[in-house]
């Protein structure tokens, strides 16, 4: 029988998501690529979370975690940060390095979600990444600030 924590949803999603990581890092190292980067960079493709603030909130993630991230990445130049004509906001865009790094990187990202999709069905997935979703939104509400 399962006791009470191994049941713990915090401690399962840290689990499957270290485990993830690193078979993920492991078909993005040939890019000199982080995990971390390679879900920012794919954030911007065909996105409306371009902002620095929306990109944060979108990958709930720090803004300072985003902010060297994205220095990382400018200075590789595969983003470009553009100010605003009004107000102080930033908006992260993909050079055309980064543009192409990305279509490079497709085949071995989906080498990755291949070898995830082997243990479930499309449909576990879709409920999982449903619930995740959810969860991930209403903690993000009720976060204590």
């Amino acid at each position: 029988m399962e006791s009470e924590i191994e049941k713990c949803l915090l401690r399962n999603t840290r689990a499957a998501a270290r485990v993830m990581t690193r078979r993920f890092a492991e078909h993005m190292r040939q890019f000199d690529i982080s995990t971390e980067q390679f879900s920012l960079i794919a954030s911007l493709v065909g996105t409306e979370h371009n902002s620095v603030s929306a990109l944060a909130e979108f990958l709930a993630i720090e803004r300072t975690t985003l902010t060297r991230n994205l220095a990382l990445l400018e200075k590789k130049g595969l983003v470009k940060l553009v100010s605003q004509a009004k107000g102080n906001a930033r908006v992260v865009e993909l050079t055309p390095k980064g543009e192409a790094l990305m279509e490079e990187m497709k085949p071995a990202w989906r080498q990755a979600q291949n070898m995830a999709f082997k243990q479930v069905t499309r449909e576990e997935v879709d409920q999982a990444l449903d619930v995740l979703r959810r969860v991930t939104a209403e903690l993000s509400r009720g976060e204590i600030r």
